[in-house]
């Protein structure tokens, strides 16, 4: 039979029987370090916490509100004469238009010192 080529001692058939094991080794160690890791979660990854459900539900508790508000602000207008709406109209443009912020101009105004 034919000698096979070593490097240090080793055949390349049990250096190759070698590096298998160790490749081997080394995906059973990180399947077992994924499993500690997810096992140590404790499953929160599946459930959630009291916090998350308690937001939830004054998000959901929140947005009815805005909704029975904006039907009985409709509901109001509704329930107004054709001039009362007109004012009502106007009003809300002269508010928007106060309310609107103010720039000032770069080059009037105080410098800083």
């Amino acid at each position: 039979m034919a000698k096979m080529f070593s490097i240090y001692g080793f055949t390349t058939f049990r250096m190759n029987k070698f590096f298998s094991k160790v490749r081997l080794f080394i995906l059973a160690a990180f399947v077992v370090l994924i499993g500690i890791t997810v096992a140590a979660s404790g499953c929160s990854l599946l459930n959630r916490d009291k916090q998350s459900i308690a937001e939830k539900k004054s998000e959901e508790a929140e947005k009815k509100a805005n909704a029975e508000y904006e039907k009985a602000l409709k509901q109001h207008y509704n329930h107004q004469s054709k001039d009362a709406k007109k004012m009502m109209k106007n009003t809300k443009k002269q508010a928007a238009k106060v309310n609107k912020p103010k720039k000032r101009k770069w080059f009037a105004g105080t410098k800083c010192k």
